[in-house]
């Protein structure tokens, strides 16, 4: 059922999927230098610009984004942020609905050289076809940290029209290194007697305990703010959890209205900062704090990555954050990557199996089909 659903998506993947060419961009890009200014106030707004793939790496083949540069500092962008997303996110729904996010950064760089930015994508379930939405299907987020290498590979299976996103390029990928049978063999080995198995962390003794401690420090850290009650969270308590991690889930009541979350992790940084530090230094090896406003997190959900400054899961500079939404088997997968020791974390997973792609002779031939079909387009 799950390999016709992705034939079915594969097929039409190439028709929905069209590079907007250069030309093009330079004549909307007019047309947006001078409407701009009937949406904003005078100066809140110094450009935007209009972004296709190639001009960022978080842009995939396709899609369209709007940058705006604003501001001196990270402080500055976020003002603007609060202040001007509303006009911008009009903006973009009356008359440049096809682009699918924006990029905000600032206007100088910083002391290391760099311009902090923000990049905001837009997602939707569409009402034309909401049974086939990555939302609606209920997949389970990852977010994959890839190299230059792994956003080609991705980039180029789109590009060949065999997938429609990144996250269906990562799907697709999955699927076919899960026929190979060396990753057969590499399964079996670890449900062998005595193969490795992902730990499940502490015991169940051990974690009340801990939990106790937890709804305890989380109600000191936000007196009044409608805390109801802690949960740490291992593999197997939840599809997003991986082996080896803890999650610390702090449950917010039902508030009137929705908690604008910026403006709420912003009033609070302190107390979460503080938070933070104190889960990072405790034994158990926590690696997620989680804040769920409303029942079931209804109103919002908040999440922050917890570690040492010099915890190599952390992001670098030269990977490119990957959003993808992954089926039970793709997850399965992966999981069985980390347990083998093929990997330490579901990202590196994804870019170990990205890479066992880019060695089989037919990648080269796809790479190969891709690059003359752009250079097919771009001599039309």
């Amino acid at each position: 059922m799950a390999k016709g659903r992705m034939n079915k998506i594969s097929r039409t993947a190439a028709h929905t999927i069209a590079e907007v060419e250069p030309t093009t961009t330079d004549r909307v890009q007019a047309m947006i230098d001078d409407e701009v200014t009937g949406h904003f106030p005078a100066g809140a707004v110094p450009r935007l610009t209009l972004l296709r793939h190639g001009d960022h790496p978080l842009i995939e083949p396709g899609e369209l984004y709007l940058r705006v540069a604003v501001g001196r500092d990270t402080a500055a962008r976020e003002a603007w942020i609060e202040e001007h997303f509303d006009r911008l996110e009009d903006f973009r729904v009356q008359r440049l609905p096809e682009v699918k996010g924006f990029v905000v950064t600032t206007a100088a760089e910083d002391a290391a050289g760099r311009r902090p930015t923000g990049v905001m994508k837009m997602d939707g379930i569409s009402m034309l076809a909401p049974e086939e939405h990555e939302l609606a299907r209920g997949l389970t987020p990852v977010m994959a940290r890839l190299g230059p290498a792994g956003l080609v590979t991705l980039d180029t299976v789109i590009i060949a029209g065999i997938a429609a996103s990144r996250a269906e390029a990562t799907r697709w990928a999955l699927a076919r290194v899960r026929e190979q049978p060396d990753y057969a063999r590499l399964s079996e080995g670890t449900r062998e007697p005595g193969g490795h198995q992902p730990g499940a962390g502490l015991d169940q003794a051990a974690r009340d305990r801990l939990q106790g401690r937890l709804d305890q420090q989380v109600k000191e850290h936000f007196p009044g703010e409608g805390v109801q009650r802690v949960a740490v969270l291992g593999y197997g308590d939840d599809p997003w959890v991986e082996p080896g991690d803890l999650l610390v889930r702090v449950f917010i009541e039902e508030a009137e209205e929705d908690p604008p979350l910026r403006a709420w992790t912003r009033d609070h940084e302190t107390m979460i900062r503080a938070l933070q530090d104190e889960l990072t230094r405790g034994p158990a090896g926590h690696s997620y704090l989680e804040f769920w406003f409303g029942e079931n997190g209804r109103q919002g959900r908040s999440r922050h990555r917890l570690g040492s400054p010099g915890d190599p899961a952390r992001p670098e500079r030269d990977l490119t954050p990957v959003d993808v939404r992954l089926e039970p088997a793709d997850l399965e997968m992966l999981d069985t990557l980390i347990t083998a020791g093929a990997a330490a974390s579901r990202a590196e997973a994804i870019s170990w199996a990205l890479a066992r792609i880019r060695e089989r002779p037919a990648y080269a031939r796809l790479s190969q089909r891709a690059r003359e079909l752009d250079e097919l387009k771009a001599n039309f």
